[in-house]
């Protein structure tokens, strides 16, 4: 079934406020996006899970302001049954590069499962399938 409007605006929201903080390096601002099990998997070799493992993920991933950049597009979010305060999301998050000249990087088919935490959303688990551009 499909999200409300304010819970898709809150997701939304929500994985703007993730992609910034892996692109920013905030190591601690990314992890706390996940609940504290939280696990993100098939974007990096290491699939990482829990806080400790996953604030490791924006500091390899270049320095704060550093070449990557994640956007997340197509959005796309059903409730996980009945239960409203789990959501099911799909979108792309196209990753550019830009150190020398700009360029694509990849483009993660993305399936997450959210859990409500007060206001706003955390990753219970996030499963990538990577389509590398072909530059």
């Amino acid at each position: 079934m499909p999200v409300s409007t304010d819970d898709y605006v809150g997701v939304a929201d929500f994985y703007a406020r993730y992609n910034w903080a892996v692109d920013e390096g905030d190591a601690d601002g990314w992890a706390n996006c996940f609940t504290d099990d939280g696990e993100f998997n098939g974007a990096i070799p290491q699939n990482p899970k829990g806080h400790a493992q996953l604030r490791e993920v924006p500091l390899a991933s270049g320095k704060p302001s550093g070449p990557m950049r994640h956007m997340a597009v197509n959005l796309f979010c059903d409730y996980d049954g009945a239960n409203k305060d789990t959501i099911i999301a799909k979108f792309y998050n196209a990753v550019s590069y830009w150190e020398g000249e700009g360029k694509w990087f990849v483009c993660a088919l993305v399936t997450a499962q959210l859990v409500r935490s007060g206001d706003s959303w955390k990753i219970k688990q996030a499963n990538n399938i990577m389509l590398p551009a072909q530059v």
